[in-house]
């Protein structure tokens, strides 16, 4: 019995050893000069704590994989381009762009409509919890430059709560429908307005090929790319084009790491074509 008892004080010392190194390695990799990214990699903490399932208690499981989330580490030595996809999300056509870029460790900006997530909140669920980045394009899309500061402001407050209802956050950054900009809209929108710098037209072609052309022949380092991930040939085309943009040495991340890992601090009312250009 002695000897039961010492063997799993045994394990459970070794077990706080390996934490606290692997606690220490994210503190000093965090420290060392990476930028501080909100998306994160749960597969670490989750590992640790499946492995040592029965030592743990559930609450110390809980915390324990909290303390164990990796920042995401983008190399900055490579050509980073934004990928963003306007009025999802789409049940089916949202997960697959997901798993597509997960499979590369890559990352996009998904501008939701307000109305799309109350009605697909497990589809908003799975990007927020994919380490993609849940944003917003309005609540039903009008053009908010024909309804006023206050009609901006009504959008974007509906906007807002049907993400934080769905997967309990806020748009992280905002995109305007149809890139309709005036004065009521940057002073309704509490963060900068981003736009993009390749426009695919996949709306347009509905062609997977176009879209796969569109973006090798345009693309180039700071670049923010617009589509929709509600049409099928869009996921098919970037299924096709990241194995080729991987290839190319381009690493794909969301809007928010590709301003920061270009060192620019967006405010209120300015307007991001990319990481190039900003008015």
């Amino acid at each position: 019995m002695r000897k039961k008892r010492r063997l799993r004080k045994g394990r459970i010392a070794v077990l706080i050893a390996v934490i606290a190194v692997i606690i220490l390695g994210v503190v000093v990799f965090v420290r060392a000069g990476r930028t501080k990214y909100e998306t994160v990699n749960k597969g670490l903490g989750e590992y640790v704590v499946k492995a040592n399932e029965g030592i743990l208690s559930k609450e110390t499981g809980r915390e324990l994989k909290k303390a164990l989330y990796v920042p995401r580490k983008i190399d900055k030595t490579k050509k980073l381009i934004a990928f963003t996809f306007d009025d999802g999300p789409k049940p089916g056509n949202t997960e697959r762009v997901v798993k597509a870029l997960d499979k590369y460790n890559y990352r996009a900006t998904f501008y939701m409509l307000g109305q799309n997530a109350a009605a697909y909140p497990d589809t908003v669920k799975t990007v927020q919890k994919s380490g993609n980045e849940v944003s917003g394009h309005s609540y039903d899309h009008p053009l908010l430059t024909k309804i006023g500061a206050a009609g901006v402001a009504n959008q974007y407050k509906k906007m807002n709560d049907a993400l934080v209802k769905a997967c309990g956050v806020k748009a992280a950054n905002f995109r305007p429908p149809y890139g309709g900009i005036n004065d009521d809209v940057k002073k309704s929108i509490n963060g900068p307005l981003i736009l993009w710098s390749v426009d695919t037209l996949d709306w347009k072609t509905r062609s997977t090929q176009a879209t796969v052309d569109s973006i090798l022949k345009h693309a180039k380092d700071g670049d923010i790319v617009l589509m929709h991930d509600i049409h099928a040939p869009t996921v098919a085309a970037v299924e096709q084009v990241l194995p080729k943009l991987k290839a190319k040495g381009y690493e794909v991340c969301t809007v928010s790491e590709l301003l920061e890992a270009k060192g620019i601090k967006a405010k209120q009312g300015d307007i991001v074509i990319s990481a190039n250009q900003i008015r």
